[in-house]
């Protein structure tokens, strides 16, 4: 399941960092600069997910029969940290600037007032759903190196 979920979500990750400069570049405020930056941030969250994906696959082969092989987990830990917490912050920005994006959208001269779209939700989301299943990878990678005690009296 371990090294399904990693493929699975990584394979996400590689689609939305392709989305997210093809929707990016073709909302209403595509002429806005602000548009290139959560651009970047988008492709950032995307690409941490990617590579926490990948990371995940990685996990598993470091647990074998009953144990954990040479204390690796704390390598693939430090990925899936390393990717959530950059994932997060590039999420929250771009969300909170694109925000400021659309509603401050009207007060340019010359330029009309641009609403909240369906595909301006749709854009606004793909970060959120990289930072969802990105935590939910490490709070897989969490069970997997660390297993609760119920779950191990199975064993």
């Amino acid at each position: 399941m371990t090294i399904r979920w990693g493929f699975a979500s990584a394979g996400i990750g590689l689609l939305m960092v392709v989305a997210v400069p093809i929707f990016g570049y073709g909302l209403p405020t595509s002429y806005d600069v602000t548009t290139g930056l959560t651009v970047v941030l988008g492709v950032l969250a995307a690409s941490c997910l990617m590579i926490s994906g990948v990371g995940l696959v990685v996990a598993r082969s470091y647990v074998t029969v009953g144990h954990l092989g040479h204390r690796k987990e704390y390598t693939v830990l430090g990925v899936q940290l390393g990717t959530a917490v950059p994932g997060w912050v590039a999420a929250i920005g771009f969300v909170l600037w694109y925000v400021i994006s659309v509603t401050t959208s009207g007060s340019y001269s010359g330029v009309e007032q641009v609403h909240f779209t369906v595909p301006i939700v749709l854009y606004l989301s793909i970060p959120v759903i990289a930072v969802v299943i990105n935590s939910v990878n490490l709070l897989i990678a969490f069970s997997l190196f660390f297993p609760s005690p119920r779950r191990l009296s199975g064993y």
